[in-house]
């Protein structure tokens, strides 16, 4: 008898710690950043605090809630237990009580773990039933929220592309959203390095672009990418841009000049490209992206030659071109952290990747490098330890 008592005891008071969590998230819609601190730090920020408003568990001023950790374990009980009471009936249109009472405990469900997807489900059913815009814009401000202390994670992202995605068919102002869309990506990739789920749910947003924020696009993220070499999804995302302008000119009227202007940002490109290989040295993420660059590039002059011949072959000049880059990494003098060493493996395996990707470039490649040397004498002399590598590729 006296278990009992305790065990409903203990469950009160875990729907009380309930209340007033689901309270504070109502109180103050704006919420934009959570923390879930230890006892003694949570004490500490009580003692320091004036604000009346704080509690012995929970701490909201100026739109910031910090949560004590020491109760995590009995919140997250009673909000899984108050959504799945809540969701009991599988009706596909819930009553108004029944929609605002699985939206009210989801929240805060999800703000205690996000990867909860029958939660992001029953949001998803109750935002479904009929359209409302402020709704759907609170949705994005849940999710934003989610991801201030969580920005990678997947469900999150997936849900907020479910919400611009059901936003896209109603609003006529897109090109706002997108680029409030690209700064939380941009805030979150600052927060978290190499965070691939933000720079995939930027490169998402591509199709609901206009040509000119594109450009724009283009533009704002290489000076972020100057300051981040090393991490390739800025690149990536480089590279998924130039393919919307390709693509956008080549259904344009005026597609001629289109194709022209973007064949020239394809251009500057590599050499922005180039300036930052030489710049930071052994960077892989920079010659990867050179790949991708040179080998549309390649293909684009050889279609060019064959299309309107010419005495000189622009393929063999840009080839020549990249032998002579490849010459200054090989014969650049070593530094104390070997970053030269890399640059000059990197350069090596570079060439040995152009050449494999056609017949008539590799034949051009081995004809420009007879002054330097045979390939295989470069990858000889750049990369001697990989060699059961570059053999096998070689022949």
């Amino acid at each position: 008898m006296e278990s009992e008592e305790a065990a409903a005891a203990a469950a009160q008071a875990e729907e009380d710690l309930l209340r007033d969590f689901e309270r504070i998230l109502h109180d103050d819609p704006l919420i934009d950043e959570v923390g879930f601190l230890h006892p003694t730090q949570f004490h500490s920020l009580l003692v320091d605090s004036t604000n009346k408003s704080t509690s012995q568990y929970f701490w909201c001023v100026d739109h910031k809630l910090a949560i004590s950790s020491s109760i995590l374990p009995d919140l997250y009980r009673a909000a899984r237990r108050a959504h799945s009471n809540a969701t009991l009936n599988p009706s596909s249109s819930p009553s108004a009580s029944d929609a605002a009472l699985i939206m009210t405990h989801s929240k805060a469900l999800l703000i205690l773990c996000p990867d909860l997807l029958t939660a992001w489900n029953s949001r998803k059913m109750v935002l479904s039933t009929n359209y409302n815009l402020s709704h759907l814009k609170d949705e994005l401000r849940l999710c934003a929220l989610i991801l201030s202390y969580s920005p990678k994670n997947e469900s999150t992202w997936s849900h907020r592309r479910w919400v611009i995605k059901n936003l896209a068919q109603h609003l006529q102002d897109m090109p706002e959203l997108i680029d409030k869309e690209s700064l939380l990506v941009k805030d979150m990739a600052e927060k978290s390095k190499m965070n691939y789920r933000a720079w995939r749910h930027r490169c998402w947003l591509i199709p609901y672009m206009k040509t000119k924020q594109v450009l724009d696009e283009l533009n704002k993220s290489k000076k972020w990418a100057e300051l981040h070499v090393a991490d390739n999804c800025c690149f990536h995302y480089r590279r998924s841009l130039l393919f919307a302008l390709l693509d956008g000119a080549a259904n344009r009227e005026d597609s001629l000049i289109c194709q022209s202007e973007a064949y020239l940002m394809w251009k500057e490109e590599l050499r922005w490209n180039e300036t930052l290989i030489r710049r930071y040295q052994g960077r892989e993420s920079l010659w990867n992206h050179r790949r991708f660059l040179s080998q549309w590039w390649v293909q684009h002059l050889l279609s060019c030659e064959e299309t309107s011949p010419s005495n000189e072959s622009l393929a063999e000049l840009f080839l020549s071109q990249e032998i002579h880059l490849l010459s200054d990494c090989l014969s650049a003098p070593s530094d104390e952290f070997g970053e030269m060493c890399v640059q000059a493996e990197l350069a090596a395996l570079y060439i040995l990747w152009i050449s494999k990707q056609d017949a008539a470039v590799k034949g051009k490649v081995e004809e420009i490098l007879q002054s330097t040397g045979s390939l295989k004498e470069v990858l000889a002399r750049a990369c001697p330890e990989k060699s059961r590598l570059w053999t096998h590729l070689l022949h």
